[in-house]
């Protein structure tokens, strides 16, 4: 990365402050162009004898949305990029009165408000466009459960419905022997039981809620709920539990419910670990199970709906991970990284 010698211990402290910068390099490479940009404003504005530092009711470049668009869609959030900006301007003040030469009171106050506006420039259009791609992926998101129930509210729910009642009506239209006329009455039953069962799952998924418990509480509560008679699935945590907030809380126990119940769905035999693992840096709980793997990136969109469990945890800066193989007897690992202390 070429960084100009006298922005080397800024980038030093930056990325101190913010080590995943030095594991992505289309971030690496954003910061730089954007250091760069502001600091060749900055001393525009100076030469130009610009007195004043407001530029929030300027016009929104094309360019600035564009990294907030960037740093949206890897999960940046603008507060990062707040503090990024603070430290530039502390450690780069000092360079640039001497840059440009300011001697006299008036000269340094000119100097620091054409900085402020070089770096601060940058902030109005990127916050717009961080929020903007997040409420179209919330949109995406409710879109796709929309989508989901009522997929399921058709292929499972009326489907065995509508198989049952075919099975009463076989009895009714035909006057089959009495041994055989049982079987098809329990077999009508069994479907209806079933139909009724996907109902009432989709009704406690819909209705779960974390409220004041803690995140880990309230998904083992919910699974017991939905899984009553599961005893393969357990629930195990290590480290010190807190309490996430609840907007980022709610969207990780529908990601989680939604990986149990695909369990259910896909591997009902298996025997499948919930762990929640605490550290100061991140939240990472992991589903687990030992079932008949799958191709994730062949069915991305279909078995596990990853697309929106994705989506949802893009939203509260999360990473959803999948691992599974159809070749190997490992079963299937959802892993959902919420970063602490972040947003």
């Amino acid at each position: 990365m070429d960084i100009p010698n006298r922005l080397a211990a800024v980038f030093a402290q930056i990325a101190a402050q913010f080590p995943e910068l030095a594991d992505d390099p289309v971030l690496t490479q954003n910061l730089v162009d954007n250091v760069t940009s502001m600091i060749a404003e900055a001393h525009a504005r100076y030469a130009a004898g610009a007195a004043g530092s407001v530029v929030s009711n300027t016009y929104l470049d094309p360019e600035h949305l564009a990294t907030g668009s960037l740093h949206a869609e890897h999960a940046q959030h603008p507060a990062g990029a707040m503090l990024a900006a603070e430290m530039l301007f502390d450690a780069y003040l000092p360079l640039f009165v001497d840059e440009v030469g300011a001697e006299s009171t008036a000269d340094v106050l000119r100097a620091t408000r054409a900085l402020h506006a070089g770096i601060w420039s940058r902030f109005p259009a990127g916050a717009v466009a961080y929020t903007e791609a997040l409420r179209q992926r919330v949109t995406t998101a409710h879109l796709d459960s929309r989508t989901q129930i009522a997929r399921d509210l058709h292929d499972r729910v009326a489907h065995g419905i509508l198989a049952g009642l075919q099975r009463l009506d076989l009895v009714l239209l035909t006057d089959p022997p009495s041994a055989e006329r049982a079987a098809q009455l329990d077999d009508a039953a069994r479907l209806l039981r079933g139909a009724l069962g996907d109902v009432q799952d989709l009704a406690v998924s819909l209705h779960a809620r974390v409220g004041d418990a803690l995140l880990d509480d309230a998904l083992a509560r919910h699974a017991r709920d939905l899984f009553p008679d599961d005893d393969r699935l357990s629930f195990r945590a290590t480290g010190t539990p807190e309490q996430l907030p609840n907007w980022q809380a709610e969207e990780a126990l529908t990601i989680l419910l939604e990986a149990l119940t695909n369990r259910r769905k896909h591997a009902p035999d298996s025997t499948a670990e919930v762990h929640f693992a605490w550290t100061p840096a991140a939240l990472v709980v992991t589903v687990a199970d030992d079932g008949p793997g799958f191709d994730p990136d062949a069915d991305a969109d279909g078995r596990l709906g990853q697309q929106t469990m994705r989506e949802r945890a893009a939203v509260i800066g999360a990473r959803l991970d999948v691992e599974s193989s159809p070749s190997t007897a490992s079963g299937t690992t959802v892993r959902l990284t919420i970063p602490r202390g972040t947003l």
